[in-house]
């Protein structure tokens, strides 16, 4: 009988396996084609919303824009009402100019300072004063923003803005120069605001208003104002650009898939209907072929909700404590996945010890064995950590589950009152009792995670400790109070000159610390340092009239290139400080020697700039430039040299850098457009004919507008054509913002000035602003015709080139021709002008005569007018 059954057995069980897999090749095949249609229609559907969204985000873009420019305009409003007040005169007292700004910054949060500017640029008051004091008596005259932005309010008699810039008093915002008119319309003072953007922009753009959408507002490439949303694909970003006072912001706003999701076919939800429906068909079609249903199924343990909403519930396992599942809710707070819950257990989500002085896993352990020997419900106090590491103090009331015997059941009850006490504790062993600032526990961690940072991103990072230089004579002198009063005064202007996003702290008595982050370059720890010795030299009131005034000796050292690990980086700095002590040069002090001889170096050629202006220290030299084809004089390009206090004379690339960051480089121009003007009428006086002089402007020159109205201003007071000045721009300067270069060289081309695009070639010009730009002369890059001994000519582009620019009638100009060879180059290829030391080095004022007179040699008898 046994032998007689296998066989149908056997048969049954392929006919078993037949019909199965018959069921799965028909639901595969229901399958394949459910899930095609569903693709089609779900990339039909995401079409849509992309479309959907991208309006969206226009539409929020330019709404945005809108307020944006109403805010703005509102807070510049403001300033022009509140210059109004002063049209009978300008205040005679700090406190009758107080009673009135004060006020007026409290009401608008967005303003950080309501300054009052004298007609001669100096910073007469400040409101508020409290972290203004560094500005009061300033010069904004030598400012290389502020200068050339007050010339441009001033002339013409209305409201100015600089660009974006870091503010002192932390963040990012910009300065507002609004002139104060008489009643007969004569100019008494500017009022100067300085606002934050980021509250006055808060103010108008809420996270209520624009939920799901991410919105950046930016100048340029620097961001503003920045508010992330969930939308991230670059794809459904929209800009508006939007005209602030004549500076061009941008409003970018990038839009949030899941706004599209509300409407009836999203692509999500028909991905999802044609997911469903393709599992519950294929589902039903393997089931009717095979015949034969299946059971599977998984065990979830799943929480009950607690009756507190703010309580925190979860179960860990009775034997170990490792977490076994838990609410929504709590997985949130403490960020968690459930594929972490086996790796974890309960001690793990609170601190090290307790509040009670107990390690936290001995306290479980012990909790989890009363349980195991019988006890129904344990309630104590239990601190937990949450996802941010803050420490949140709770009601624990641990039990057996109900469901799995396996398993306890804990919920944690939020408890306000231990928390402020517990925070309490926290804020006072991490902050100094005094000043308020951070202690040297919460600066190490600080600077841990600012060392972190900095590896991670490869920034420069600049410790600097700080200590007052005989700070026990305050003491002995004024008193315990006095001296008190004077660390708060320190820590409080320590807070104001950092950055917002630097961190300050108090070591001991009389030392503090900064941690300066993201530098760009060593420079920038110079000038923190600069700024906390100016801040700290202010003198301060202690009482009746008698005045303290500080000396602090500051040490720097730089990460990495000083030391890696925190503490070292500390330990150079503090050693810095002292040889900074001992120093009779120098209130500061790098770690490193050589850093302090590159840095006083600088500081001293900025000293003897200073005077170097002050006194005309200056000569110009005249390089003359030639027609190719007759030898014929064009022009001269004036070229600047500085005889230094030790007679040397030192060329522009040694100089021009430094002064252009200080600010030098705009009295300087003056001189030089006056000293080229002065010469030009003296050629004309003395029977010459006068021919054009080039000036080489800097960035930062191009771009400011007392450049061409000292130009105007010269050549009117000299009777002289403008078109003798020429004007060279490099390629570079001019394609670093082709729109706004294209918009000053207009400017120049309508008061009559020559115009020269220089160092063709050697950057990425475009054709289409090439075309635009309104110059008469294109000087060539050197390295188009310094040709290689083994290079063929006709492999070079110096002749495309020199077609090129012919073929838009600007005239072709070679500088720095040196040798024969490449004078035989560009004549064959047909260079209209030429310049260099093969033809005449730079000459002085004196010696341009005797060119003059060989271009002119029947005007020989002077003609003075």
């Amino acid at each position: 009988m046994e032998d007689d059954n296998r066989p149908t057995e056997e048969t049954a069980t392929e006919r078993k396996t037949g019909i199965r897999k018959q069921a799965l090749l028909a639901s595969f095949m229901t399958a394949v084609l459910l899930a095609l249609s569903t693709f089609l229609l779900w990339s039909n559907a995401l079409q849509n919303r992309d479309t959907m969204l991208l309006s969206s985000a226009r539409i929020m873009s330019l709404s945005i824009a809108r307020q944006v420019k109403q805010i703005v305009d509102n807070n510049l409003h403001v300033l022009e009402t509140f210059a109004d007040n002063w049209q009978d005169g300008a205040p005679t007292e700090e406190r009758d100019y107080l009673s009135l700004a004060t006020p007026l910054q409290a009401r608008f949060p967005a303003l950080q300072a309501v300054n009052w500017v004298t007609p001669n640029y100096i910073i007469m008051y400040v409101a508020p004063i409290k972290g203004n004091v560094p500005a009061m008596g300033a010069d904004l005259k030598r400012h290389p923003l502020a200068g050339p932005v007050l010339d441009i309010a001033l002339d013409q008699r209305r409201t100015q803005i600089t660009p974006t810039l870091e503010l002192l008093q932390g963040g990012r915002g910009f300065a507002v120069y609004t002139p104060v008119l008489s009643r007969d319309g004569q100019i008494i003072g500017v009022i100067n605001g300085v606002v934050r953007i980021r509250t006055m922009l808060t103010s108008v753009i809420d996270d209520e208003g624009i939920i799901g959408y991410s919105v950046r507002v930016r100048e340029g490439d620097t961001v503003l104002f920045d508010l992330q949303g969930e939308g991230d694909d670059p794809r459904l970003e929209q800009t508006t650009a939007v005209d602030i006072a004549g500076r061009q912001w941008h409003v970018d706003v990038t839009a949030d898939p899941a706004l599209a999701n509300q409407a009836m076919f999203s692509p999500e939800m028909v991905l999802f209907i044609g997911a469903v429906i393709t599992i519950i068909m294929t589902i039903v079609v393997f089931v009717l072929a095979n015949r034969q249903p299946r059971s599977s199924g998984r065990i979830i343990h799943h929480m009950r909700a607690p009756d507190d909403i703010s309580d925190l519930s979860l179960a860990i396992t009775r034997l170990d404590g490792h977490l076994k599942s838990m609410t929504p809710e709590t997985a949130d707070f403490f960020d968690l996945r459930e594929e972490d819950y086996g790796f974890i257990r309960f001690y793990n989500l609170a601190p090290e010890f307790q509040s009670d002085g107990t390690a936290s896993r001995r306290a479980q352990e012990k909790m989890l064995l009363a349980l195991s020997r019988g006890d129904e419900e344990i309630r104590r106090e239990w601190v937990v950590r949450s996802a941010e590491g803050v420490h949140v103090v709770c009601d624990l009331s641990m039990r057996p589950s109900v469901n799995h015997d396996d398993c306890v059941d804990i919920t944690l009850h939020h408890n306000p009152a231990a928390n402020a006490s517990v925070n309490r504790l926290r804020y006072l062993a991490t902050h100094d009792p005094m000043t308020g600032l951070p202690n040297r526990a919460l600066f190490d961690d600080r600077l841990n995670q600012a060392v972190a940072h900095a590896k991670r991103y490869e920034k420069l990072l600049a410790v600097l400790v700080v200590d007052i230089d005989n700070f026990r004579a305050i003491n002995d002198r004024f008193g315990s109070d006095i001296g008190d009063e004077t660390l708060r005064t320190v820590s409080g202007r320590l807070r104001a000159t950092v950055r917002e996003k630097d961190s300050c702290a108090r070591f001991s008595g009389d030392m503090f610390a900064v941690i300066a982050t993201d530098l760009s370059e060593a420079e920038g720890a110079a000038l923190v340092a600069e700024r906390i010795v100016e801040a700290m030299s202010q003198p301060i009131q202690a009482g009746g009239n008698d005045e303290i005034r500080l000396h602090v000796s500051v040490g720097v050292a730089l990460y990495p290139n000083d030391a890696r690990a925190p503490s070292q980086l500390l330990a150079n700095a503090d050693a810095a400080m002292y040889r900074a002590q001992k120093s009779a040069e120098s209130s500061y002090c790098f770690f490193v020697e050589t850093m302090n001889s590159v840095m006083h170096a600088r500081l001293s050629m900025e000293t003897q700039l200073r005077r170097a202006v002050d006194e005309k220290r200056f000569i110009l030299e005249f390089q003359p430039r030639y027609r190719t084809s007759d030898r014929t004089l064009t022009g001269f390009e004036a070229l600047l040299r500085w005889i230094d206090e030790s007679g040397k004379r030192r060329l522009p690339p040694d100089f021009i850098a430094v002064a252009d960051r200080t600010g030098l480089l705009s009295p300087l121009g003056r001189w030089i457009i006056e000293t080229v003007c002065k010469q030009i009428a003296q050629w004309r006086d003395d029977g010459y004919i006068p021919v054009p002089v080039a000036l080489n402007v800097s960035s930062r020159q191009f771009i400011q507008a007392d450049l061409l109205k000292s130009i105007v201003e010269f050549t009117k007071a000299h009777e002289i054509d403008p078109a003798m000045i020429e004007i060279e721009v490099s390629e570079e300067i001019a394609m670093r913002d082709p729109e706004r270069a294209l918009g000053q060289f207009y400017r120049f081309a309508e008061a009559g000035i020559g115009l020269t695009l220089d160092h063709f070639a050697a950057a990425n010009t475009s054709l289409r602003y090439l075309k635009r730009f309104p110059v008469q002369r294109i000087k060539l890059s050197k390295a188009l015709f310094n040709i290689a001994l083994d290079e063929q000519p006709e492999n070079s582009i110096l002749q495309p080139a020199i077609r090129l620019c012919k073929s838009l009638n600007r005239k072709v100009v070679a500088v720095g021709v040196e040798t024969e060879d490449q004078l035989a180059v560009l004549q064959s290829a047909d260079c209209d002008e030429l310049q260099g030391f093969l033809l005449s080095p730079p000459v002085d004022a004196i010696e341009t005569t005797a060119l003059l007179s060989h271009q002119n040699p029947t005007d020989k008898s002077p003609a003075r007018s």
